[in-house]
């Protein structure tokens, strides 16, 4: 007889193939693994659960030891399996809270066409949402919102999904919608987008539909897990393991099933750090079809820092950075032989016997089946003596050189795999667990790391990880830190500091006096601001069931948001903490005995029928990519196509895709992410909208010099505010409107009106003369005319927005634009660099389209460049800009044809995807540039000044570039290369105004400086920039000393080539 009663807490994890499950005796100084079982994974996920956690009590009870079940944590993969396969989900109707933004942008824009067919509920758009600050847009309209839910309820929806813009900083509004639901429509249940995700709207807003679409399933699932564990006489609280190595409660997981999505993974990160005891590793994780590997940090998993695909959507909540392949026990293996019938390749993966291995593999046969087996990673494993399963009879005359090849080939792709998760060249150990452990030689060096540590209970590490879960919290928040500065103050300081500054003709020395001036007191600022949003995460963390004894800070960090003068900053805290309670519920054990029925339950069968055909992330495993054909035109390459009567290049969707990854390698780490400009173009294309690029040559060989204007058009502002709360080109086209009236009713004319009928100029302390708001009232007059639309910069998110606006208005794009790359301000125009006059120009708020503000005048660039991002600011940090240019001005000082040039890096990029070759060497080739390095983010470094991103990042060599460090530094854009060997600088690589790219070094994506974090694996490539900002007149606003950087002297990397348009001349 047993002398005591143990506390156990139950870890489950279900996985594609089985089901494990652990007995955890926790009180203990370090947790003991009592028992520990494997079962097949069931179709209904139910069963196999109840008969994986009987046994496992089971197998306690008979090594006579008295268990009590104070806790089970379960891990599933049931809910991300659901989206993938688009099965058990709800329809979701969509109410967003934006007011007047966003309307270009509507929910369900970024699905794939048969998921959103499955879940899509209707879609309203209401007033309501805040700016980047917190402060309200607009108020909630409550009659509007009661009038949408009687409309929803009449449809017969009952999952509500609510979107507030900047809910993530100020979530009030959603809250009060949840209020509102519960008394016009309490049947229907809600998702509130603040508590899935963070900043970024379409991301949020579809991780926060999948959410809604899941919980009918997740109460079924929970419903079903609850009876489960009664039946085999377990009646302790329950929780799911979450996708960050912590636990919900099977209550809360009602409204948060989503954030279960690739909980596999991270439980076996936590449980392989509580079985090697180590807490920062490489996790490898070795099931029957997949292989995941992560990054232990401080014992968790790292969290990705950028959007993750799940089932094609594109999401921002928070998800473990797991690298998943097509490798497991029950991998099948191909040989290729060559004509003289040699074997010459081996393949292992990604397809795999899966839950059938016993069915398929030859070490399992009985002899009598061997013309129906097929060679799995199993067999290779048994022949080559690493493991002992089945009957090596079976295998023992299998060719030498392909077990030897195989092997091989099994070691290179863990190498591979491993070296792209890691953080850095200095080698970590790692830590391989799951059942597919079996494959790996353990004697044999992986490269890249220290060791090889295979533990204990290896088999079961992601059940130990679930048992073993904690509490955590997490807040993403932007602060605007001059609500806490002492202006006044600061103010004082900034006019000490002008004062001082003599001989500066180019007021670069002023700018640089300013920002030192006020860098302490928004530093300080920045400080508090973390500091309290630390105190918030804790009490969250609290509420949520964590012991306050217990909390420690697992990630702190902050970054600033680009174009905010120095006044706004991203912070993101994140806590964990154990579950309180633990004392109290030992005070009353009662043992666990097996019920008569149980032997009963081992008799029930509800297999699955299915192989894995997707990672516990929701990536396919059995292609190269999660493909939509119907919306993702990147899989279809096709030639442009020119009207042979016009000469106008008519964009398709190909087309579109190929200037959209063009235009983000010209970003140069800047210019805003052009994603949201893609799918407004796909959608007009779609809308049966025609896009007409046209060569300047042709479009002005007869127009009036004087009267014919180009409008060359722009979003100024934040492109974080952007990437919140969307674009349209409902303000960009207000601005044009602005302008035209200015010129046709207001005779712009040498910077003034000849009718200022319904105009007041005003003039600012710079000199700006301007009027705030632009409402004229009489009819046209002269005779100019607004012929076509021009990109302002051909980097990043405004290369696409003059598409737009030319759709709607049936006008023609010029293929050229003012920057011929992006850069951060106005001043640094090409035309205004050749002594263009920087007026006229129009601005217009995003979602405040009835203030059309017109400049009549601006004094210098500078200046003009000061007055719009005021302007901008004003508004919520984002704004449509017009600017005109003549005819002249378009063909002598613009960067002609780089529409074209975009289009051709982009096409050159995406067919080497679809041809699975070097995207880095298609980009050189394409550009004639240099691959400067490839290597790993070491470290990043940022600073609030003056409304930049500024900072540096450091790279460390790999490849061929081991034993080299580079620091690229950066100010929105990348700005200069300097490269060290030994610690000491040797000199400078490239410079401003030649274009600095930092791209993914397997994909090519473009990486954003806002976006760049440590550890990522990144190429870096230095490309000729055009001939005109090589020349005096642009270096002066656009070469090193620009910047700055007044030891650097910009030496021109090879000459641009020029390369016909793809328009007619």
């Amino acid at each position: 007889m047993p002398d005591k009663v143990i506390p156990v807490v139950v870890g489950v994890d279900i996985g594609g193939t089985n089901t494990d499950a652990v007995l955890i005796h926790r009180q203990s100084e370090v947790p003991q693994v009592l028992a520990a079982v494997k079962e097949l994974t069931t179709s209904d996920v139910i069963t196999g659960v109840k008969k994986a956690v009987l046994r496992c009590l089971l197998e306690a009870t008979s090594q006579d030891k008295s268990v009590s079940p104070i806790q089970v944590n379960i891990g599933t993969t049931h809910f991300v399996n659901a989206v993938v396969q688009k099965k058990d989900l709800a329809k979701v109707a969509v109410v967003r809270i934006c007011g007047p933004v966003s309307e270009e942008l509507p929910p369900f824009c970024d699905f794939p066409t048969e998921l959103a067919d499955v879940i899509r509920g209707p879609v309203y758009l209401i007033h309501g949402g805040y700016r980047f600050d917190g402060q309200e847009r607009e108020k909630l309209d409550t009659e509007q919102l009661k009038n949408v839910l009687r409309e929803i309820q009449k449809d017969g929806i009952t999952n509500i999904a609510y979107v507030g813009i900047f809910s993530p900083v100020r979530s009030d509004q959603e809250i009060r919608a949840r209020e509102i639901t519960k008394e016009v429509y309490p049947k229907a249940t809600v998702s509130l987008s603040h508590e899935i995700g963070h900043i970024g709207l379409l991301e949020r807003e579809n991780a926060t539909i999948l959410n809604e679409s899941l919980k009918p399933l997740c109460k079924k699932t929970v419903s079903g897990f609850q009876k489960a564990l009664s039946e085999i006489g377990i009646c302790c609280p329950f929780y799911l393991t979450q996708n960050d190595g912590t636990i919900i409660s099977s209550k809360d997981v009602l409204e948060q099933p989503v954030l279960t999505f690739a909980s596999g993974p991270t439980n076996s990160m936590r449980g392989a750090a509580f079985l090697s005891e180590l807490t920062d590793a490489i996790v490898v994780d070795i099931g029957g079809t997949t292989t995941d590997v992560g990054i232990l940090k401080n014992g968790f998993p790292r969290e990705a820092s950028t959007h993750v695909k799940v089932a094609g959507v594109r999401t921002n909540f928070r998800m473990p950075d797991v690298v998943s392949i097509g490798l497991g026990g029950g991998s099948y293996i191909k040989q290729y032989n060559g004509k003289s019938g040699a074997l010459e390749k081996v393949t292992v993966g990604p397809l795999s016997a899966g839950l059938n291995l016993v069915q398929e593999a030859f070490v399992f046969s009985d002899g009598h089946d061997l013309d129906d087996r097929q060679l799995t990673a199993t067999d290779v494993a048994v022949a080559s003596g690493l493991c002992h399963l089945g009957s090596s009879e079976r295998v023992k005359d299998l060719n030498s050189e392909l077990v030897m090849k195989a092997v091989d080939k099994i070691h290179l792709m863990l190498e591979d795999i491993i070296d792209k998760i890691k953080l850095s060249k200095e080698e970590l150990p790692v830590i391989i667990v799951g059942g597919g452990s079996v494959l790996i030689d353990r004697t044999r060096k992986l490269y890249g790391t220290t060791k090889i540590i295979v533990p204990q209970h290896f088999g079961v590490a992601n059940a130990i990880g679930a048992a073993l879960s904690k509490v955590a919290a997490v807040i993403n928040t932007v602060v605007n830190l001059l609500k806490t500065v002492d202006v006044a103050e600061m103010d004082r300081r900034v006019q000490e500091a002008v004062r001082s500054v003599t001989d500066d003709p180019d007021g670069k020395k002023k700018d640089l006096a300013i920002n030192e001036a006020r860098k302490p007191f928004l530093i300080k600022a920045r400080d508090e601001a973390i500091e309290k949003v630390c105190s918030r995460v804790k009490d969250m963390a609290v509420r949520q069931g964590a012991d306050t004894n217990s909390l420690e800070i697992l990630e702190k960090q902050d970054s600033v948001v680009a174009y905010v003068p120095g006044s706004a900053v991203q912070i993101k805290v994140k806590v964990v903490g154990d579950l309180v309670g633990w004392e109290s519920k030992l005070e009353s054990l009662s043992p666990w005995s097996s019920l008569p029925h149980c032997n009963s339950i081992f008799e029930q069968q509800n297999l699955v029928l299915t192989k894995q055909t997707f990672s516990s992330t929701g990536q396919r495993i059995d292609k190269y990519s999660d493909i939509d054909f119907d919306k993702d035109y990147r899989q279809r390459p096709q030639n442009p196509f020119v009207d042979p009567v016009t000469g106008e290049w008519i964009l398709s969707e190909w087309d579109i895709e190929c200037i959209v990854v063009g235009s983000g390698i010209y970003g140069t780490g800047g210019g805003g992410n052009p994603q949201m400009g893609r799918i407004r173009a796909l959608k007009a294309i779609g809308e049966g909208k025609k896009i007409r690029v046209i060569t300047p040559e042709r479009l002005l060989q007869d127009v009036d010099p004087d009267k014919s204007i180009v409008i060359v058009s722009a979003f100024i502002g934040a492109p974080l505010i952007m990437y919140e709360q969307g674009v349209s080109s409902k303000e960009t086209t207000v601005a044009l409107q602005c302008l035209k009236d200015a010129y046709e009713v207001g005779g712009f004319h040498e910077a003034s009106l000849r009718n200022t009928d319904g105009a007041t100029v005003e003039t600012n302390e710079a000199g700006c003369q301007f009027v705030k708001n632009y409402q004229p009232k009489d009819q046209a007059t002269s005779g100019n005319e607004i012929i076509a639309l021009m990109s302002a910069e051909i980097g990043g998110l405004n290369a696409i927005e003059p598409f737009l606006i030319a759709a709607n208005l049936d006008l023609p794009v010029v293929d050229g634009d003012g920057m011929s790359r992006a850069f951060p301000e106005v001043q640094m125009f090409i035309p205004y660099m050749f002594d263009k006059p920087p007026y006229p120009a129009a601005i217009v708020g995003s979602g405040n389209c009835d203030i059309r503000t017109t400049l009549l005048y601006a004094p210098n660039g500078k200046l003009l460049e000061n007055f719009l991002r005021d302007v901008s600011i004003e508004n919520g940090c984002s704004a449509g800009l017009a600017i005109p240019l003549k005819k002249d001005e378009v063909l002598n000082k613009t960067a002609l044809h780089t529409v074209s040039s975009a289009w051709r890096l982009g096409d050159a990029i995406l067919r080497a995807r679809l041809q699975k070759e070097s995207v880095i060497e298609a980009i050189i080739r394409q550009e004639d540039g240099r691959h400067i390095i490839t290597g790993k983010v070491t470290d990043v470094a940022r600073e609030t000044s003056g409304g930049f991103n500024r900072g540096y990042l450091i790279l460390e060599g790999v490849d061929d570039w081991l034993g080299q460090d580079l620091r690229i530094d950066f100010q929105n854009e990348n700005l200069v290369i300097i490269l060290f060997k030994n610690g000491s600088r040797v000199g400078c690589l490239g410079s401003v105004p030649d274009l600095i790219c930092v791209v993914d070094s397997d994909t090519a994506e473009p990486i954003t400086t806002e976006e760049v974090r440590y550890g990522m694996r990144v190429a870096v490539l230095l490309l000729p920039s055009h001939d005109l900002l090589r020349r005096p007149e642009s270096l002066r606003w656009v070469g090193p000393h620009a910047f700055h950087y007044d030891d650097i002297e910009f030496k021109p990397f090879k000459h641009r080539t020029t390369k016909t348009p793809i328009p007619y001349l």
